[in-house]
């Protein structure tokens, strides 16, 4: 077998393929024509898929025994292979494990001197780490210092600032102290951590700001009293002095008339001398004080609405006092006013003093429900008086009142038509007072000439009419002077005189409606005169005796020539801003009495000549 498989060209070529191919890791067979690569992962997949078609091949073949020849072969060759690989490089792998044995002595050293090194590092690391630990809490120490340092710092600060709000509030300087408060809440309090003092300090600032706000509304409460107290003496003095600017005013028109009714504009208000004299013993620091702390606590719109309510409590008690006007006693009144004139002096000084405060509305509001119940105590007052003299009072009170508190820019118009409303009831009471005068005096007169006994009573008749006898007639019939024409007369002229200037003494102030006064003026002059003298003169005439008769119309041209002087005297006395001439109409009336008087006196006098000549037709 093994002699065939020498002589075999094909296995020797296979065996020689073989072994060109072989490397220290794979072997190659060729057997019968096929190519066969061993490899050393014998669990190669691929190589056993290839090793059977060989083997199978080979054993198809029957050439078993020359393949395992071949192959012992091949190991032979690679043997020598391997020992002659391992003679050329025996002595490089001896100096290689000589260098081995140098490497491993060297890191027995090396590890030896490691762990030396690693003992002493553990050594000075254990101590470095202590210090670490040292220096870690000392660190902690310090910063535990520091912030203690910070809260002590801040508690100072925050102590301090407690201790200065409480010296402030001892020394009344609220303002101050609340800001105090503030500033300690609002940038200390907060950042400061929950201690016992911090949450005592914290639960004590509420309760010091309602203290600040208790004290200073108990203060104002006191001014309040104080303002009550001396709003009277206030109001009194601001109408006296609007009194007397009055008064001044009309000596100034004493010798001008045409400036008589320019008062209401002209005269200056008496604000400035309220404010100087009046106001002086009022301090108004209670109220700005509080209007500030308020404003500082942001509790504004609470003290708007409490004071408010006081003052309006103030105002109902000034006007409940009781108040009866009939008695003729005006001090209880008087009193009134001049307490509201003071209330509203005051808050006119408030309103202005000070910024969103007192409204204009709030102001008006009150001081209209006060002008209302004015109003109602004036009307309830006079309901049934008949006392002329009494509305003349009340007007002077209640105007004087009306032009101060106008010079302060309140609303006078309603108090303007109650005056009006009392004004028409005063000019129908002194219309029927002088009715029932001129009644009497036309009624009791005897239709007598006048007898006067001295100058002084000529005087007070010429004062009063247009008769001015000259010299020689007074010297011709001396005193007793017997006069043309009877008592009523002058007794009239001097009544319509007086009823005028009473008339113009309620009209008075009255600028705006001076125009409506002149006509009910004129209508009532002409009322008195037609309807009461003229009247009564004309039913004189019915009497049958002719020396009264010729006395009535003596009367009766007198009164006639003196109605121009009464035109005169309502012109006069007009509003100055009126012109034209004023016509009464008791002047034709009068002119027709007349002719109806020298009528009468031609059928006495017929009646007489009538009578004489029955008795001369008489058969004696």
């Amino acid at each position: 077998m093994s002699v065939v498989a020498k002589n075999d060209p094909e296995l020797n070529r296979l065996a020689e393929n073989m072994m060109e191919r072989t490397n220290i890791s794979d072997s190659d067979v060729v057997a019968g024509g096929l190519e066969l690569t061993f490899s050393a992962a014998i669990d190669d997949a691929e190589n056993l898929e290839q090793l059977g078609p060989v083997i199978k091949q080979i054993t198809e073949t029957g050439r078993q025994e020359a393949f395992v020849d071949q192959l012992d072969n091949l190991v032979r060759k690679k043997d020598a292979e391997i020992e002659r690989m391992c003679n050329a490089h025996y002595q490089e792998f001896v100096q290689a494990v000589d260098q081995l044995l140098k490497v491993r002595q060297g890191s027995v050293a090396l590890r030896q001197k490691i762990a030396d090194v690693n003992v002493a590092l553990q050594t000075r690391g254990s101590r470095l780490s202590e210090k670490r630990r040292e220096l870690i809490e000392a660190r902690r120490v310090q910063q535990n210092v520091e912030d203690s340092i910070e809260v002590l710092q801040k508690s100072l600060t925050m102590l301090e600032l407690a201790n200065t709000a409480n010296v402030q509030l001892e020394s009344k300087k609220y303002y101050s102290a609340l800001k105090t408060l503030d500033n300690l809440e609002n940038e200390h309090l907060q950042d400061m951590p929950s201690y016992t003092f911090v949450e005592h300090i914290s639960k004590g600032v509420p309760l010091t700001q309602k203290m600040v706000k208790d004290d200073v509304t108990i203060q104002l409460r006191e001014w309040l009293a104080t303002v009550r107290g001396v709003s009277r003496e206030i109001g009194s003095l601001a109408m006296q002095r609007m009194q007397e600017r009055q008064d001044r005013w009309r000596t100034k028109t004493a010798d001008n008339p045409k400036l008589r009714y320019l008062q209401h504009h002209n005269v200056n208000s008496a604000i400035e001398m309220v404010v100087n004299e009046g106001l002086e013993s009022i301090d108004f620091e209670p109220l700005y004080r509080c209007i500030h702390i308020y404003d500082t606590l942001g509790r504004r719109h609470e003290f708007k609405t409490s004071y408010e309510e006081d003052r309006r409590a103030q105002a109902n008690l000034a006007l409940s006092a009781p108040i009866n006007l009939r008695d003729g006693n005006m001090s209880p009144f008087e009193a009134l006013l001049q307490d509201i004139v003071g209330f509203f002096i005051i808050e006119h000084i408030v309103m202005h003093s000070t910024q969103d405060f007192r409204s204009r509305g709030e102001v008006d509001a009150l001081w209209e429900m006060v002008t209302g119940k004015i109003i109602l105590v004036v009307s309830e007052s006079l309901k049934g008086c008949r006392d002329p003299e009494l509305f003349l009072r009340i007007k002077f009170s209640l105007l004087i009142f009306i032009q101060t508190l106008e010079s302060f820019d309140y609303l006078v118009k309603p108090l303007q038509e109650t005056l009006l409303t009392l004004f028409q009831r005063y000019s129908e009471l002194l219309i029927n007072q002088y009715s029932e005068v001129f009644e009497k005096i036309v009624q009791e007169d005897e239709c007598m000439p006048m007898t006067v006994e001295n100058a002084d009573e000529l005087r007070e008749v010429m004062q009063y009419t247009r008769f001015r006898p000259d010299r020689e007639f007074l010297k011709r019939h001396g005193f007793p002077l017997r006069l043309p024409f009877s008592k009523v007369f002058p007794t009239c002229c001097r009544d319509v005189s007086a009823f005028v200037h009473q008339f113009y003494q309620f009209a008075e102030g009255f600028s705006q409606t001076h125009g409506e006064m002149d006509d009910i003026l004129k209508k009532a002059v002409d009322s008195l005169l037609i309807q009461k003298i003229n009247a009564i003169l004309l039913k004189k005439l019915q009497s049958t005796n002719l020396s009264q008769i010729v006395q009535i119309i003596i009367n009766i041209e007198y009164f006639e020539s003196t109605c121009p002087d009464f035109e005169m005297l309502l012109m006069e006395t007009r509003s100055f801003h009126r012109s034209g001439r004023i016509h009464l109409k008791a002047s034709s009336t009068f002119k027709e009495t007349r002719r109806k008087a020298e009528k009468r006196i031609f059928e006495l006098v017929n009646s007489k000549l009538d009578e004489f000549l029955e008795l001369a037709e008489f058969d004696w």
